[in-house]
């Protein structure tokens, strides 16, 4: 078991660790402009169809009902805008079952306006015979930043599939001078049942104001031995280019996960990494 839910009672989602792994190779357009604000790294490198691994607390709050143990978990995303690597975010997150608490610190490298951001995530959600069902809050503490509202459903099948909505950014804050888009955002994902050695996802973002389609990826991933997942992803931009790909890998054991990927643009330049590790707990008895 991982993510705090049990195997048992959802077959289908004995390869949440490993689709963890998918959604991490999408890092490679995370590094904002300047002036404009940045959404937290975990939306950026997985799929709103997964589960466990604090996927409730930045992914997809329709997640967060399958979860009944206590995790802590940390990320941190590296930017290489020019010649040298530059923090660009890092965040902690902590959860006991159904509920969970994200704080999130951006680095915007400019030399006007502000350039650095704190954000505070409240996550809760519910979870029944596969169905779940969930909302998030961010506060932002940047300038006169607005919060705003999340919500999301998963469905998982026992077939190996599972699938994720997320409605973004509810009241389009307002964020460093910038208006963020309510978006939409779908997944499916299959994970092969009966070894679970490998998977496949897809996911579409649509900007539910400006109606249009704001990108779409595909990933799979590949399991050589239990603890370790080797992930390649492909991303392209609601006009339909192509915007580039990641490679990327996952360690697990009973307990603990670490994760590391490189992001690399349609030119082959590599100008984003992600390094990050959970902890999971005993279960809350919820």
């Amino acid at each position: 078991m991982w993510g705090g839910f049990h195997l048992g009672d959802y077959p289908a989602v004995r390869f949440s660790t490993t689709l963890a792994a998918l959604g991490l190779a999408t890092l490679l357009a995370a590094t904002p402009a300047a002036g404009q604000s940045r959404v937290p790294a975990p939306q950026t490198y997985r799929f709103v169809s997964e589960l466990g691994n604090a996927a409730g607390i930045w992914v997809n709050p329709g997640a967060m009902g399958y979860f009944d143990a206590s995790l802590l978990t940390g990320n941190i995303t590296f930017d290489r805008p020019e010649s040298s690597w530059e923090v660009g975010q890092y965040q902690f997150g902590i959860q006991w079952g159904p509920l969970g608490f994200g704080y999130t610190h951006d680095e915007f490298h400019d030399t006007t306006g502000f350039g650095q951001a704190d954000n505070y995530t409240v996550s809760a959600g519910f979870a029944t015979n596969g169905n779940g069902a969930g909302a998030a809050r961010t506060w932002r503490k940047v300038g006169d930043a607005e919060a705003s509202w999340d919500i999301g459903y998963t469905f998982v099948s026992q077939a190996g599939v599972s699938f994720g909505l997320t409605w973004r950014d509810i009241g389009s804050p307002v964020v460093r001078d910038t208006v963020l888009d309510e978006r939409v955002v779908g997944a499916v994902t299959f994970r092969e049942a009966t070894t679970g050695r490998f998977s496949i996802s897809a996911q579409a973002e649509y900007k539910t104001k400006l109606k249009e389609f704001r990108g779409f990826r595909v990933g799979g991933s590949l399991k050589p031995v239990d603890s370790v997942e080797i992930l390649v992803l492909a991303q392209w931009g609601g006009d339909g280019d192509f915007d580039g790909f990641s490679l990327g890998f996952y360690l697990t054991d009973k307990s603990a996960m670490g994760w590391g990927v490189v992001g690399l643009e349609s030119n082959g330049d590599i100008r984003t990494g992600n390094a990050g590790a959970s902890f999971m707990g005993q279960r809350t008895g919820l």
